[in-house]
């Protein structure tokens, strides 16, 4: 099998990284050229390696033929001949059972959906480093939406949980400050991720003081401006006991002003940050 014949086996991706390997770049280089991490380079090359059957670069280059003008970037122009390739199988007179191919295409399947999924966070991890506004948009629209589902949607009843919603909203918007000001690396979708989970652990405490402490309180009510919620456990004729809510809210204010605060939050911990940086950097 000539080197035009591997094209059939390799995806577009592992063949540019094929053809910048031919060309003598490094890993990092190759990583540079088509935007993606080392790490993807290398996970590229071992499943090249695993296709062509080789263990190495230098391999790898002796089998593809290197300096024979070898170009795997087009698969159209490919000589391969389909039907006889059943009939050269060079010095490997075994033959692959159905079970046994059904196996390896199944294995095959996964490994190629692994890939493409890790690819992909790859590419929107650098994507999203390349672009803090849109990373910072992302974070705070996921939890803005998150809030709003959470208050509007479900409802808070106990007081302690808009404190506690508070309070983890602005340490979040203080961090997320400062990994954007920071000069370490750190993972942009599952932060994006976390916004979003942030405020469903207010709701689960929420809940859970409902469903016990509130069983020997009797009630509970929170009033804010535009807000008001109580929640009180009843006894129905049948002698069971359930819980009985009511959520009024007047307007969107109460949520928005929370968001404003999130956002204030940010930013002071954005300027404070880059101030500090400067002093740092300061000649004494």
């Amino acid at each position: 099998m000539n080197s035009q014949q591997f094209v059939v086996l390799l995806s577009r991706r592992e063949r540019d990284v094929v053809n910048l390997l031919l060309q003598g770049k490094s890993n990092k280089q190759i990583a540079l050229s088509l935007g993606i991490s080392e790490r993807t380079v290398e996970f590229h090359l071992n499943n090249i390696y695993a296709k062509l059957h080789v263990a190495s670069r230098v391999e790898l280059v002796l089998k593809l033929g290197e300096g024979k003008g070898s170009n795997l970037g087009n698969p159209v122009e490919s000589t391969v001949e389909i039907g006889s390739e059943g009939n050269d199988n060079g010095n490997q007179p075994t033959q692959m059972t159905a079970s046994q191919a059904w196996r390896n295409l199944v294995s095959l399947i996964k490994k190629e959906v692994a890939i493409t999924m890790k690819i992909s966070f790859e590419d929107i991890e650098n994507f999203l480093q390349r672009y803090p506004d849109i990373l910072t948009i992302a974070v705070f629209l996921t939890a803005s939406l998150t809030i709003r589902y959470v208050i509007f949607g479900i409802g808070l009843y106990i007081g302690a949980s808009y404190l506690l919603l508070e309070l983890l909203l602005i340490f979040a918007a203080v961090r997320f400050g400062e990994l954007l000001n920071g000069t370490w690396n750190f993972r942009r979708v599952p932060t994006i991720l976390f916004a979003g989970i942030l405020p469903l652990f207010v709701l689960v405490f929420d809940q859970l003081c409902l469903n016990t402490i509130l069983r020997y309180t009797g009630a509970a009510s929170v009033l804010l401006p535009h807000l008001c919620t109580t929640a009180e456990w009843l006894i129905s004729p049948d002698g069971t006991t359930y819980l009985s809510t009511q959520l009024s809210i007047k307007s969107d204010l109460f949520w928005f002003a929370i968001v404003g605060e999130m956002l204030v939050v940010f930013l002071l911990s954005r300027v404070l940050g880059k101030h500090s940086g400067k002093s740092n950097l300061a000649p004494a």
